[in-house]
């Protein structure tokens, strides 16, 4: 097995992984979020689109901070449940843009 074979199984599994556990994610009782909604949505349609194409055979090149990219990104929404809101605080990022200091 090479590095770029290895690459491309890492890289397909991590796409893979964030893809479902971001499928998955139930928000319960929490309020409906539409920007975080949209951004969830297009990391689910562009690592459920590299999984696929691994899979399928089509995916024959990576790059190994791609890999390496997508592999902190499945840590980061495995950790937080996948909970996007919580890896990416969107609020906190509108509120410092309005000047209101959030500590």
């Amino acid at each position: 097995m090479n590095l770029n074979t290895l690459l491309l199984v890492t890289n397909g599994i991590a796409c893979g992984l964030i893809a479902l556990r971001l499928l998955t994610f139930r928000r319960g009782k929490n309020e409906h979020d539409y920007g975080t909604a949209i951004l969830a949505f297009c990391i689910i349609a562009a690592s459920g689109t590299v999984a696929i194409r691994h899979a399928l055979g089509v995916y024959d090149n990576v790059d190994a901070a791609e890999a390496l990219l997508n592999v902190a990104l499945c840590i980061g929404v495995f950790s937080v449940k996948g909970n996007i809101k919580r890896l990416v605080n969107l609020s906190a990022i509108a509120k410092s843009e309005a000047g209101v200091d959030h500590k």
